[in-house]
């Protein structure tokens, strides 16, 4: 395999431990809800789900900081103006979702979606390098709050399952996003 579709593939990696880890942890957080409703025990599962995935994929996501290492040395070179679109992307929907709680699902998934979509644009314009998979998970992030939205209205979800519905979204899209950049090769 060449460094390139290793590259690509440790990228996969991180992306599909994402996916396990907010998938799992949502899960698990969903059931436990039922039984408590301590903060602390949701932080352990979160950092337990994270830490347990963390150690299955070690090897590959050590691999893969040297990618991630090369990418955030190109984005220092990025415009100040382009640092700034990406951060506002990236922030300002998890920003407005502690301000505005009852849209707290629909701006988790346009800040994901933004977020990704925002730096595979900038880093195609500035660096042209293709990350399809950060498009491929932002798109699903923007197309899945639409998803929420039918749901609603269609009277099939009810909003308070709004939050962990959004969350399994996210981890559906980077398992995507995962998949896809693991089996690719890169052009």
């Amino acid at each position: 395999m060449n460094t390139a579709q290793n590259e690509v593939s440790n990228n996969g990696i991180i992306f599909i431990y994402i996916s396990l880890s907010v998938f799992s942890a949502s899960i698990i957080s969903y059931f436990t809800a039922q039984k408590f409703d301590l903060f602390y025990i949701y932080l352990l599962i979160w950092f337990g789900c994270f830490s347990i995935f963390f150690l299955i994929f070690k090897s590959k996501i050590i691999k893969s900081l040297y990618t991630i290492r090369t990418r955030i040395r190109k984005s220092t070179d990025w415009p100040i103006s382009m640092k700034i679109i990406n951060g506002i992307c990236w922030a300002a929907p998890f920003l407005l979702g502690a301000l505005i709680p009852s849209m707290h699902e629909y701006l988790i998934l346009a800040g994901i979606g933004l977020g990704n979509i925002s730096t595979y644009m900038i880093f195609l314009l500035s660096n042209k390098i293709k990350n399809i998979d950060q498009l491929i998970v932002g798109l699903i992030s923007m197309i899945s709050i639409g998803i929420i939205i039918f749901l609603y209205e269609g009277k099939i979800i009810e909003k308070s399952y709004g939050e962990f519905l959004a969350r399994i979204l996210i981890s559906i899209a980077y398992g995507i996003g995962g998949v896809y950049s693991a089996i690719i090769k890169p052009e």
